[in-house]
């Protein structure tokens, strides 16, 4: 599968996101006073979350033996999914939870526009022969069942969109649990998802290149290995650059609950039958 116009008209896109979000804060500001803990915006964190890990695990799903196929899949969860996480964003602007808000909005274009920092070393992997496959285009085809026809115009600009879409989860899964952070949590981020790409179905089992590429026979040294990890830390470095600078507050989603468990009871009157003992 051909790097097509398609995939360096996305990337030249994301390339512009990271520019305009890199000048239009040059360093990152001071992080604002964290708001009170709130149940009900744990609550919403928690369903953001939902679609956050629905979108790169319909693909892992899809390839593992006997189960639904990535159309069924796209259907069932994903679209829904999408819609779910505009539910919990409009409710949590409705709610007032400015600091869920703030972490969906970044979350969510940080991880989109970061992808082109991911691309470029992923065409140039693929077209050196690293990388088995051009994998949006093979995403494109799999959702719109075309195994046999091959790719298309249409499934080459949906394999994308399922592709920036991926990235964008992984920021968003990142901004709700952990918030802000300085720029060295995005790489250890994008470290952690390359090793979720080399230990899941779609390397492992479709590509048959087995854990890490070991089945290559080169040990870690293979072109599947490598070519992989060069694109994914670059993708955690730029995303780490830009949610340092467009998340608002620290704070991570453990520190909100335990805010919530040490909340201190109040409505009832020391001595009374119902004060906490």
């Amino acid at each position: 599968m051909l790097i097509t116009w398609i995939d360096m008209a996305v990337v030249a896109i994301g390339a512009a996101g990271i520019g305009y979000g890199l000048w239009r804060r040059p360093r990152p500001p001071a992080p604002l006073p964290s708001p009170p803990a709130s149940a009900g915006e744990l609550l919403l964190t928690l369903l953001a979350a939902v679609p956050a890990a629905v979108g790169p695990n319909v693909l892992v799903v899809a390839l593992t033996p006997g189960m639904p196929a990535m159309p069924t899949l796209v259907r069932l969860a994903l679209l829904p999914s999408v819609g779910m996480l505009g539910v919990v964003w409009v409710a949590a602007r409705a709610a007032g939870y400015t600091r869920l808000v703030n972490r969906i909005e970044a979350g969510v274009w940080v991880g989109f526009v970061a992808t082109a920092a991911l691309d470029v070393f992923r065409l140039a992997s693929f077209s050196l022969g690293l990388l088995p496959g051009n994998m949006p285009r093979m995403f494109g085809v799999l959702i719109l069942d075309r195994m046999a026809a091959g790719p298309s115009t249409l499934s080459d600009v949906v394999g994308a969109a399922y592709h920036f879409w991926v990235s964008a989860c992984f920021g968003l899964a990142y901004t709700l649990l952990l918030g802000r952070t300085r720029w060295w949590g995005g790489l250890i981020w994008g470290l952690v998802v390359e090793v979720g790409m080399m230990t899941t179905s779609p390397m492992v089992i479709a590509m048959g290149t087995g854990y890490f590429g070991l089945a290559l026979g080169k040990g870690l040294l293979n072109g599947v290995f490598l070519g992989s990890l060069v694109p994914h830390i670059s993708y955690g470095v730029v995303l780490g650059l830009l949610l340092e600078r467009y998340v608002a507050h620290r704070g991570t989603i453990f520190g909100l609950v335990r805010a919530l468990a040490h909340r201190p009871v109040t409505g009832i009157r020391p001595g009374s039958a119902h004060a906490v003992r």
